[in-house]
């Protein structure tokens, strides 16, 4: 699995970082203007790569990177068998209900039919959270389910 985390730099834009399943490291700067700058870090959380985009060059190498041009066999077969259901990400903030308590006592579920398949906490991915797991303000959710089965889960945890 991977993580990844969003942050602004004022005056210039957005910062993405990324930790991918091999623990390996990147960093993408899209600034105001469309450029796009892309960074291989080191285990020191050095550069040891870059590349310069356009924004043009990016939108691009986006379309390639997500499958536009090229899909794969397997991911074909991921969207035939995820068909009909969506995944989408809820961070929880101070007045969740859920905060301070444990999943398995909330019956999500059972109430929403919407499942909770992993949580990310600061730098922490979690799949699979236990039924002892206790949210925390600031968790993000990551859940499927039918999308018209979110909105009862959105009235359960806000």
């Amino acid at each position: 699995m991977s993580f990844f985390s969003e942050s602004n730099l004022p005056g210039i834009g957005q910062k993405i970082s990324c930790t991918t399943h091999s623990k390996e490291k990147a960093v993408i700067i899209i600034h105001h203007d469309g450029k796009r700058e892309f960074y291989i870090m080191d285990k020191e959380g050095e550069p040891k790569a870059s590349i310069r985009l356009s924004d043009e060059e990016a939108r691009r190498l986006g379309g390639f990177l997500s499958g536009i041009m090229y899909k794969p066999k397997a991911v074909e077969n991921l969207e035939l068998a995820l068909e009909g259901f969506r995944i989408d990400w809820y961070k929880l903030d101070e007045t969740s209900s859920v905060i301070g308590k444990k999943l398995g006592g909330l019956g999500i579920r059972k109430k929403t039919q919407i499942s909770i398949i992993a949580v990310l906490r600061d730098d922490d991915f979690m799949p699979n959270p236990s039924s002892d797991f206790i949210f925390q303000t600031g968790d993000t959710c990551v859940v499927i389910g039918k999308p018209e089965q979110f909105a009862s889960f959105l009235e359960l945890i806000r």
